[in-house]
């Protein structure tokens, strides 16, 4: 049962994150509502999968279920779909679905890439039992999400910016925001980013020093937590102190989000060995 949901879940998210891409390319308002509505059958299916695979399948619950590998790429993708909820609902409303349109192929990546782990038994070896862990974990995946919506934001205002340039389609600049509404949705993302990954290095250092009387363990996945820190601080330095043009800012943010976000995957999928590893 749970292979067959997890496909229906998959080919909904392929086919919603075509319809949206689509969707920004013309005018009929009716392929953006079969958007939304495959949109709606993808996250209900999603919801479904987890409670087949959590509470049917392996019996372990949402907590230490991602714990393991699979799990782990499941609470990524609930994350971002649960932010995307909360944008709906936010001052960032008329954004939404610029960002959901960037958002859902992002999503449909992970469910594929998670797809050699649906049977592994590969899980974090550490206490599970100290109650800081699972905190330590949602803070730190929050903190990679926003720094992902800064992604898309940095995505959305070259594209716009090349449209505008173009001048080619100008129904198409229409659809989408404005070039300082969208770096203002930046500053706004990269600065949460920054601070919600600072809380979970020092939640994960607590954890660290009760667990292992150090607050340090020098794993590979450390070292790729404290970089992206600090990237993420100079991100927000550069952004918020305006020493550098929304243009720069935008390529420099996607390109070291794109390389970060390769060493981290690779990091919890590859490396096996520390603190944070699967094993």
């Amino acid at each position: 049962m749970f292979d067959a949901v997890f496909i229906i879940t998959l080919l909904l998210f392929a086919g919603t994150s075509a319809m949206c891409i689509y969707s920004l390319h013309t005018d009929d308002a009716r392929y953006r509502n079969r958007a939304k509505v495959l949109l709606l059958a993808a996250v209900l299916a999603f919801f479904a999968l987890g409670a087949v695979r959590f509470y049917s399948h392996t019996g372990e619950g949402v907590v230490r279920g991602a714990f393991s590998i699979w799990g782990y790429f499941y609470l990524l993708t609930l994350v971002l779909v649960l932010l995307l909820f909360y944008l709906y609902f936010s001052r960032w409303k008329t954004q939404w679905w610029s960002f959901t349109t960037l958002a859902v192929p992002f999503i449909t990546l992970v469910l594929i890439i998670s797809i050699p782990f649906l049977d592994s038994a590969r899980r974090i070896t550490v206490d599970t039992g100290h109650w800081l862990l699972p905190l330590h974990i949602v803070i730190a995946i929050l903190g990679e999400i926003f720094f992902f919506l800064s992604f898309a934001g940095s995505v959305l205002y070259l594209v716009m910016e090349w449209q505008l340039k173009k001048k080619a389609s100008m129904r198409f600049v229409f659809r989408l925001p404005t070039l300082e509404s969208i770096e203002n949705f930046n500053r706004w993302a990269i600065a949460r980013a920054f601070a919600l990954l600072s809380l979970g290095l020092v939640s994960g250092a607590v954890v660290a020093y009760a667990v292992f009387s150090t607050p340090y363990q020098g794993s590979p996945k450390e070292i790729i937590l404290y970089a992206s820190w600090a990237v993420m601080l100079g991100l927000f330095w550069l952004r918020h102190g305006g020493r550098i043009n929304p243009h720069r800012a935008s390529q420099l943010n996607a390109f070291l989000f794109a390389v970060l976000m390769f060493i981290f995957m690779f990091s919890n999928i590859y490396i096996t060995m520390g603190f944070h590893g699967f094993k």
